[in-house]
């Protein structure tokens, strides 16, 4: 599934970051931004979409990013890493399915 991104240990768990971004906090939100970012752009590297360039992959990723942060639920018994790792790549194989129909 790939490794989730290392935390750093001065800073907020992940999973903390995420409450605080549901609950309004813009610089939660920021920082897991800026923390999950690279996992997006690598997402989108390795996943072409007929007709897209790679910011509009990247721009899906974020989307996916966003759900994660939105719909992650600490008692569902996944990490925050997984979590965001499987909305993203889900996010990008989405949008990629319907321009690779015929």
């Amino acid at each position: 599934m790939g490794d989730p991104l290392p935390v750093n240990p001065a800073s907020p768990d992940d999973q903390a970051l995420a409450a605080l971004a549901r609950a309004g906090d813009n610089q939660a939100m920021e920082d897991l931004i800026n923390r999950y970012k690279a996992l997006v752009r690598q997402k989108a590297s390795a996943l072409y979409i007929l007709g897209a360039d790679n910011d509009d992959v990247i721009q899906e990723g974020m989307i996916g990013l966003f759900k994660a942060i939105r719909d992650y639920k600490p008692d569902q018994g996944a990490s925050f890493p997984t979590f965001a790792y499987r909305c993203i790549s889900a996010q990008i194989t989405d949008a990629a399915r319907p321009a690779s129909r015929p």
